[in-house]
């Protein structure tokens, strides 16, 4: 990190995020379910991989069922997410995997693992990153991750939050490291959305900015900004 932040600058960014986009709330979910509707937000936005999701549980209410219809049938239903026959052969081998090692189609148990021995358990699947990884384990466990996608690369960059040519796994760990872990799961949303919403790829609506005053980007005439 390019110079030293107090837990003081993210928690009144967090703050200002939250008054922006809202304040968020963890539920409960079936780990299984989030590790696939991630691996098929992968290179694509939600607007293509959440209606996919949906169309697959409609068609496989039960993960076993699409265990035995196999790949191809996957498939058929993920095309809008993209990259349908990569993502359907990934998600059938995690099926076949937790089928043979526990004969339950079912990773509500990494839940009660220790942080590094889940997050090396989902490591072990074909196709499964840090990223993906990270998601799982906070939004489903409440363990100590910070995923880091392309928004959150983005707006911790422009921040100042990141050392000099950083990488999405680096920033992974130096994220972790220095936010406060009570802040891991909303400001990682919030700042999704302010990716989204605000602090665009190019020309960033920095003038409505909430976070502003804290982005050297900004400060230091870096962005091409919407006027």
């Amino acid at each position: 990190m390019p110079r030293r932040l107090r837990a003081r600058t993210f928690r009144r960014v967090d703050e200002l995020l939250a008054k922006r986009y809202g304040e968020k709330t963890r539920e409960a979910r079936e780990p299984l379910d989030t590790l696939i509707r991630t691996i098929l937000s992968q290179n694509t936005t939600d607007l293509n991989s959440i209606p996919a999701f949906e169309r697959l549980k409609a068609t496989f209410p039960d993960w076993r069922e699409a265990l035995e219809a196999g790949p191809k049938a996957i498939e058929r239903p993920i095309r809008q997410a993209g990259l349908a026959p990569t993502k359907s052969a990934r998600i059938h081998a995690i099926l076949e995997q937790l089928d043979a090692e526990r004969g339950d189609l079912s990773l509500a148990h990494i839940c009660d693992m220790e942080a590094d021995e889940a997050w090396e358990y989902l490591g072990g699947f074909k196709g499964v990153g840090p990223k993906t990884i990270a998601i799982v384990l906070l939004f489903d466990c409440g363990m100590p991750c910070f995923p880091v996608d392309t928004h959150v690369f983005r707006v911790a960059s422009r921040l100042g939050w990141l050392p000099e040519a950083p990488t999405p796994e680096k920033a992974h760990d130096t994220l972790r490291d220095a936010i406060p872990a009570e802040l891991y799961f909303q400001l990682h949303l919030n700042m999704v959305q302010h990716g989204r919403e605000t602090c665009h790829p190019s020309r960033p609506d920095c003038h409505h900015c909430p976070i502003s005053r804290f982005c050297e980007a900004y400060r230091n005439g870096e962005v091409e900004t919407d006027e």
